[in-house]
């Protein structure tokens, strides 16, 4: 063998050796990533469930408001069928000033 045959054979045995450790790392590294993206998927799952057990309180209250707020408007409408409501003036008598 020559010199140069043989430098090459040397640096095409440490190229496939650096190529495989890297190939392996690599591996590692997905299953890394993998292992990762379920844990964070795992989490925004938890995150989604907490928010929606919040957000049902939440919800049941602003119904009562709006409960609340129509049972108003059908008091309001039931006195104005019964004439119990007094329409206001459009301008205010005891405002009115007189020194003038």
């Amino acid at each position: 063998m020559t010199l140069p045959q043989i430098i090459s054979m040397v640096s095409v045995v440490l190229l496939t050796i650096v190529a495989v450790a890297v190939g392996i790392q690599l591996i590692y590294l997905l299953k890394e990533l993998r292992y990762s993206l379920g844990r964070i998927n795992q989490t925004i799952d938890n995150v989604s469930n907490t928010f929606e057990k919040i957000s049902q309180p939440a919800l049941g209250l602003f119904a009562i408001l709006e409960g609340f707020k129509e049972s108003g408007k059908i008091m309001e409408t039931i006195s104005h069928l019964l004439g119990r409501d007094k329409p206001k003036p459009p301008v205010d008598i005891d405002a009115y000033d007189n020194s003038l």
